[in-house]
């Protein structure tokens, strides 16, 4: 055994119930109020039976699942929660890479001989050491590599688990036939191809892993003989451990209920000049700013900006800031506002050729989308992926696909 994964399946919902026990078997969709012209962020089991998803549209959540409980998306409380459950599994591993929140990879090899266990025994105390300080449903899948760690993380149907424990151990050599019986759907692919590989009455990753490479290299390129290689078995990824972000948070309490925009303005600049004379942002510019209110019926409002270019000006972030902040309509008065400063970097944008291709130039793109995409609250940017080429209908043989999805 040398790499495990941790899951908490649906991370939002599970949070929410774990803060409102008495959500626990109910339909919950978190996104926002139904009447809010926004999508589903994430839903619970029992909406997703009533056919909602990521990304329905709220109104069209509550028409499929009226009886759901509609809850806003607290994108502070989320990440710090992540976070949080990610520095306890960097407290019991040299390597910890985190794939999204509730997700995380990270190496356990050794770590078992080293306190005098079996790999069980280890995974065990580890998975309930973990439940026990978040009060979360953890998964924990193993094996001898990063994706036959992760399928068993959130497999449910292996006869290679303590179904008490929620813990999927694969023994070495036993990879293929585990796989075997997983969807097709836990490949790291585009979900087009996702839909072609079912056109051709594929289902299961052992019916892929029968294919020879050269007719899944004609038809997928690259990802295609990378697709049947790990239904096989065969990965040699590696844990990838990201450099922790430098995140630095002000907030302050109101000194009396405001329902106006003007005190929050004012104490949104007074909480900018203050992070940004911090000593982790001293001499850098930002590139991200996490802006929140509390309220004094306990809800949380939110906004995030993204800069074009990056500022250490507390000038221009009020100014794009101030701009959100008059268009907001409070249910409530606000008690509390903060903001995070994030994406720190210690050049100014600039004017790059036009033809220059790389990863920096890459996450500027993506930046940029992403600016866009929140400020028009949907996709905006698209990109074309072959469907169906051999189709003779033009369009069948293409379509679009959000850039980034």
């Amino acid at each position: 055994m040398e790499v495990a994964c941790l899951v908490v399946p649906n991370f939002l919902v599970a949070l929410a119930r774990r803060e409102h026990p008495e959500l626990a078997g109910r339909a919950v969709i978190v996104g926002g109020a139904p009447e809010e012209h926004a999508v589903v962020t994430a839903c619970s089991p029992e909406a997703a039976a009533a056919g909602v998803a990521a990304g329905t549209t709220l109104r069209r959540a509550l028409a499929l699942c009226p009886n759901a409980v509609f809850l806003p998306v607290q994108e502070r409380f989320a990440r710090t929660e992540a976070q949080l459950l990610a520095g306890l599994v960097r407290e019991r591993s040299p390597l910890v890479e985190a794939v999204a929140p509730g997700h995380l990879h990270f190496e356990v090899r050794g770590l078992a001989r080293l306190h005098g266990l079996s790999d069980e025994e280890y995974l065990v105390q580890l998975h309930e050491s973990i439940s026990a300080a978040t009060r979360l449903p953890v998964q924990l899948g193993a094996a001898a590599s990063v994706f036959v760690a992760h399928v068993a993380a959130q497999n449910h149907q292996s006869k290679i688990q303590n179904q008490k424990s929620k813990i999927h151990l694969v023994p070495a050599g036993a990879e293929r036939d585990f796989l075997a019986r997983a969807p097709i759907d836990v490949l790291p692919v585009d979900p087009v191809m996702l839909v072609r590989l079912r056109l051709f009455g594929l289902e299961w990753l052992g019916q892929v892993a029968e294919i020879p490479v050269s007719a899944m290299q004609a038809q997928f390129g690259p990802d295609g003989a990378r697709a049947r290689a790990l239904a096989r078995g065969e990965d040699h990824s590696r844990i990838l451990p990201q450099r922790e972000e430098v995140q630095v948070t002000e907030e302050l309490d109101l000194p009396a209920p405001a329902a106006s925009s003007e005190p929050l303005v004012v104490g949104t600049e007074a909480l900018l000049n203050r992070a940004l004379a911090h000593e982790d942002v001293r001499g850098q510019t930002v590139r991200k700013v996490d802006w929140w209110l509390g309220l004094e019926s306990g809800e949380q409002v939110s906004r995030r900006v993204v800069f074009r270019e990056p500022t250490s000006d507390a000038s221009r972030m009020l100014f794009v800031l101030r701009g959100k902040i008059e268009r907001l309509e409070l249910d409530a008065a606000a008690v509390g506002v903060g903001v995070t400063l994030s994406g720190l970097c210690s050049e100014y944008a600039h004017q790059a050729n036009l033809w220059q291709i790389g990863p920096r130039r890459q996450r500027e793109l993506e930046q940029s989308i992403e600016q866009l995409n929140a400020r028009a609250g949907e996709a905006q940017v698209y990109r074309i992926v072959e469907v169906q080429p051999w189709s003779r209908i033009p369009e069948r043989q293409v379509a679009l696909v959000a850039y980034g999805s």
